[in-house]
């Protein structure tokens, strides 16, 4: 019993040692870092409120759905309607559905006209306020296609993504219609990123915490703690006192 118990711990170990150690490295690392630096929440600021004087200048519902008719294809669905602050003035912040697609606008304050999409010399400079501290963009690149790429995977696109030299290895994610932060990103979360991967062991998607592959390592990792405490437990001098009694 003994031998086939520490031949049992021996060979499930070496199977499931190198995913264990995974979990012991990626559950160091989140423990780490806050998850609001890891997010790279801490480099930009929030939106600001509109100030009470502002909404003076808001047209009537009815014209800001006519101007919608015009801008949408016919069927849209409105899911919400806010009021946000737009560089030094107000505009409505539209949100909802054409078909199956979702789809955000802004409206100006009056509800006359829907803003064009940026371009890149307004979404670098969007992104740019956006920072808490000055930064330094490298790159802005225009993102489209049928699928997101891995680090916004999920996400629609068309996005702009604005590269910074500093804040070192910062990229911003903005939505095309309103300039919004969709997604930040930085080598920390990147890391995080391939240690979540290892974690539950969903090497495509990254998302299914479900994964048949982690559900079978950690109970192959039960089997392991388990039968090593029965092998420790066979060969202490207390177990080989009470069987020598016996016999």
């Amino acid at each position: 019993m003994k031998v086939f118990f520490r031949k049992l711990h021996r060979w499930l170990g070496l199977l499931v040692g190198v995913q264990i150690i995974a979990w012991m490295a990626s559950g160091l690392y989140f423990s780490l870092f806050p998850i609001e630096e890891i997010r790279g929440e801490n480099l930009t600021r929030p939106a600001e409120p509109p100030a009470a004087d502002q909404l003076l200048s808001l047209g009537p519902p009815s014209v800001l759905k006519e101007t919608l008719d015009r801008h949408l294809s016919p069927g849209w669905a409105l899911q919400a309607a806010t009021v946000v602050r737009c560089g030094d003035a107000v505009c409505w912040r539209i949100s909802g559905s054409q078909g199956e697609n979702p789809f955000t606008r802004l409206v100006s304050a009056d509800g006359s006209r829907v803003l064009a999409q940026l371009d890149a010399g307004e979404a670098r400079r969007r992104a740019a306020d956006w920072l808490r501290e000055p930064g330094e963009i490298d790159a802005v690149s225009w993102l489209e296609g049928p699928s997101a790429p891995g680090e916004i995977r999920g996400r629609p696109l068309p996005v702009w993504r604005i590269d910074f030299r500093v804040p070192k290895s910062l990229s911003l994610y903005l939505d095309p219609w309103t300039g919004e932060v969709l997604a930040r990103r930085t080598d920390r979360w990147r890391l995080f990123d391939f240690f979540w991967m290892l974690h539950i062991m969903d090497f495509e998607d990254r998302e299914d915490f479900n994964h048949p592959l982690l559900q079978v390592a950690a109970g192959l990792g039960l089997v392991v703690a388990l039968s090593g405490i029965v092998f420790w437990a066979m060969t202490t001098r207390l177990f080989r006192r009470r069987r020598v009694a016996r016999s």
